[in-house]
């Protein structure tokens, strides 16, 4: 026995860790225990250390039982603080198993949710609740992640059941499945379970969770984790911390919602709470490209020209709260925010905070105004902006005199403009770029397995999503012009054309987007290179000085 600390806590009074850990805790977990630390509405949980994680993978594959009796002892604890019991059949507990790295990767590595559910607990949930289409929606959200993460199956063959049942039902939405929809998509995951793997979906709890644990783990080398370490010139050997937290829920009535605020604008960089959020949703919904979320403030709602509703208007009151912790934790990480939350019966929770995925130029804006504010110093904002990207600046954009035929329109996801070669798959904009051939990747919604394609790619272009979806987040971080929510693009099934109103549009046919204004072209624009403007002639300065 070493008597080596494996697991720390965080909220219902028990705070072990500070912003300060994150080698140690992952950004994720580090950053948690701060908010909890400030008095923050976080849901209670435990981190189980990158140092386990590495343990764990030069061990076969096998969690130490020190970090077991660790993780034991922090159920018990969350059990005790909630009163609830994790495999209850009363009052359940429910968990998610989230990773968290030093150095943020977004959605490049494994999450679970729901965990603590299984058919005899899901039985006796649903008499006890008039809810049950609350309570089937996270079962089936637990058995599709479950499959997907720890068993390796395909994620679109749980989708493709769900689309399926949409169809046959006439239904727009998954939010529009009721109880007596989700029971029949349950029934038919856990038939396709069995049929690919040969076994029955596991219903032991704790054989769920420890499972997971270890698949969380070993997503640290996942194909598309590795791509984006490569991209980013990030270390293979830290691993990845594994965060256990107390399930809030997004999706459990009108009054719950699921979202993610930026404490700036991430595309421009201009001051004030900029986000996204859905109702009745988990926050998988969001970043993952599937729905088209809506705006946060009302300002946003009609820059947008949305018909919904915005958060500021139909919740007003977690609004204002959401707008107050924005403020507070830029001021408490002197920086710009990327902030994940919840709201279940119109009561705020965070779920994250992490620096915002930004541009070059959003990089600078921020750095200039945090220094104006007093915030960070000269030397800071000099080291907050990444000086390997300063040549961007002057990369070309298209040609102000030109006047372009505008195919559609979409969201402006992270500025910058590029022409190409229609690709419809990641692995085509690989060989495109192998090839030589500028390419401009478009997908319904960008998944975490096509990294290395959007990199390979000189632009994206999404028919669903929003401002913090998967594609526009990686694209800040790599520096690639996209656009989302291009919703009057219609990609044909077999994946190979696109069609734009009356035009149809082929792979290889040559398209260009302006990331910058949200706009699709027809051909090839011509493009000019760009003077510095004045952030960016104040910034040289500021490093001549």
């Amino acid at each position: 026995m070493t008597g080596k600390k494996w697991v720390y806590r965080f909220g219902a009074g028990a705070n072990e860790g500070h912003a300060d850990m994150s080698d140690l805790l992952g950004k994720k977990g580090a950053n948690l225990a701060e908010m909890a630390n400030i008095g923050l509405p976080v849901p209670p949980g435990f981190t189980i250390t990158t140092d386990a994680c590495r343990n764990y993978l030069e061990n076969g594959n096998k969690l130490g039982d020190e970090t077991r009796q660790q993780i034991t002892d922090g159920i018990a604890w969350l059990e005790e603080a909630t009163a609830r019991r994790f495999g209850g059949a009363s009052r359940p507990l429910l968990l998610s198993v989230r990773s968290g790295a030093a150095q943020s990767m977004p959605g490049m590595m494994d999450t679970v949710l729901n965990l603590g559910l299984n058919d005899q607990t899901v039985a006796l949930l649903l008499e006890q609740t008039e809810n049950g289409r609350f309570v089937l929606d996270c079962y089936r959200r637990l058995i599709q992640m479950y499959g997907s993460v720890v068993l390796g199956l395909d994620d679109q063959m749980f989708d493709d059941i769900v689309q399926d049942l949409r169809i046959q039902e006439g239904l727009k939405k998954d939010v529009d499945i009721g109880q007596q929809g989700w029971a029949i998509v349950i029934d038919k995951y856990k038939a396709a379970i069995e049929q690919e793997t040969g076994s029955e979906y596991p219903q032991n709890i704790n054989e769920q969770f420890y499972r997971t644990i270890g698949a969380v783990f070993r997503s640290w080398f996942s194909p598309r984790a590795v791509s984006y370490r490569a991209i980013k010139g990030l270390e293979e050997a830290g691993g990845t911390a594994v965060t256990i937290q107390v399930m809030v829920y997004g999706n459990r009535s009108e009054n719950s919602a699921s979202g993610v605020a930026f404490t700036r604008n991430p595309s421009t960089g201009t001051p004030g709470i900029y986000g996204e959020y859905l109702p009745r949703v988990q926050g998988e919904d969001i970043v993952d490209g599937s729905h088209s979320p809506r705006a946060l403030s009302e300002a946003a709602r009609l820059v947008r020209g949305d018909s919904v509703a915005s958060l500021e208007t139909s919740m007003p009151q977690c609004y204002r709260e959401l707008v107050e912790v924005a403020e507070r934790l830029e001021t408490r990480f002197r920086d710009m925010q990327e902030i994940e939350f919840t709201i279940e019966e119109n009561r705020l929770y965070l779920l994250q905070t992490r620096g915002a995925k930004r541009t070059i130029e959003v990089a600078i804006r921020v750095a200039l105004d945090l220094l104006d504010e007093g915030l960070i110093s000269r030397q800071e904002a000099i080291e907050r902006v990444p000086l390997d990207e300063f040549h961007l600046l002057t990369q070309p954009v298209i040609d102000p005199d030109f006047r372009p035929q505008i195919l559609t329109r979409g969201l402006p996801a992270s500025p910058g403009a590029a022409s190409g070669k229609l690709v419809f798959s990641a692995q085509e904009a690989i060989a495109g770029a192998r090839a030589g051939d500028a390419t401009i990747l478009v997908r319904n919604e960008t998944s975490p397995n096509d990294v290395a394609g959007m990199n390979a790619a000189r632009g994206i272009l999404t028919r669903r999503g929003g401002m913090t979806s998967h594609a526009a987040a990686i694209a800040r971080s790599i520096a690639r012009p996209c656009i989302v929510d291009a919703r009057f693009i219609e990609l044909d099934t077999d994946g190979r054309a696109m069609r734009i109103g009356k035009k149809m549009f082929n792979a290889g046919d040559i398209i260009t987007i302006d990331g910058s204004r949200g706009l699709v072209m027809a051909g090839e624009a011509p493009m000019k290179t760009p003077k510095l403007d004045e952030n960016g002639l104040r910034f040289k300065a500021l490093l001549e000085q």
